[in-house]
């Protein structure tokens, strides 16, 4: 097994061609990021802009095609007209979303958790690695992680051509937490149109392992839109069990689940909610004095009061 330091990230530097040497992972990177943005639009366009910006490398915002549920689309584009960062608004919905992908999905979501509350809707994180039969092996152990934690077998997507990259999915795509393991350096040769010695053993070796974490719930949303790269491989048990096992990270379960709501609380929000005023100006009558408003509250409801 291919493993670095227990801190979870070893610090070693890209090579020249965008694959890692054979000593360690790479260090966990947020590769995609989409939420909903509690900011306006102008607001939320002007600071995404200043913070992609370098001097002499302008951000230069750009009309995008129409898209599902809303009425306008921004995609602010370097400066060769590479998009960077796309921003969705209108429509059906009250506050805009933003999506970044890729190499710019970090920054982005570095300003967006610098500025305003949001509440993402997927995060994907990423790590690769490179050794001989390294894809093979991290096959094996998610199968086997998965049969321990009652998922589906690992899904295959094999092209059966040595100069072509496989992939293979854990968990369902349905849920919160899915895994995806594929072989970059092989899809980038044939995005090139290399084959055989053209590419490199590196790049034949090479395997990224993502995370896509899509937080269906409020507490969900809030670990994805503050949680640090690493953290989120503990959202599933699961994808924390696969993280120790394969990158030797030690990883913290994250609670996620919704605690249900006893009736009794249920019935105490309703009450206070439906007659707050009247509460607030109680408590007022009592120059704030929690002891003296709860005390007056217990006299109302005809609660015997406890002696000691």
């Amino acid at each position: 097994m291919l493993a670095d330091a227990s801190d979870g990230g070893s610090r070693t530097p890209h090579t020249n061609r965008g694959v890692y040497p054979r000593s360690g992972w790479s260090d966990t990177a947020i590769d995609y990021y989409r939420a909903t943005v509690g900011a306006g639009v102008e607001t939320l366009l002007a600071e995404l802009t200043r913070g992609l910006e370098k001097p002499g490398f302008p951000i230069i915002r750009d009309v995008g095609p129409p898209v599902a549920n809303y009425d306008q689309h921004a995609t602010l584009c370097d400066r060769f007209g590479v998009p960077q960062v796309d921003v969705f608004w209108g429509g059906r919905n009250h506050s805009p979303n933003v999506q970044a992908k890729g190499a710019r999905a970090p920054a982005v979501a570095a300003i967006l958790r610098a500025n305003w509350e949001h509440w993402p809707s997927r995060v994907d994180v990423k790590r690769d690695g490179s050794a001989p039969g390294l894809f093979e092996d991290i096959r094996r152990r998610a199968g086997e992680c998965a049969a321990r934690h009652g998922l589906l077998p690992p899904k295959d997507y094999l092209n059966n051509h040595p100069d072509m990259g496989d992939t293979f999915y854990t968990g369902a795509r349905t849920s919160q937490a899915f895994l995806r393991v594929y072989q970059p350096g092989l899809k980038r040769a044939q995005e090139e149109g290399r084959r055989g010695e053209d590419i490199t053993a590196e790049e034949r070796e090479t395997v990224r392992v993502e995370l896509e974490f899509k937080p269906q719930k409020r507490r969900a949303k809030h670990a994805a839109a503050t949680l640090a790269p690493d953290r989120l491989w503990g959202v599933a048990p699961w994808t924390a069990e696969f993280a120790g096992e394969v990158f030797a990270m030690s990883v913290r379960a994250v609670s996620i689940s919704e605690r249900r709501e006893t009736n009794r609380n249920r019935a105490l929000r309703f009450m206070a909610t439906q007659y707050q005023a009247h509460l607030a100006s109680l408590l007022h009558d009592c120059d704030g004095d929690l002891e003296q408003f709860g005390g007056a509250i217990a006299d109302l409801a005809g609660i015997q009061r406890s002696t000691h």
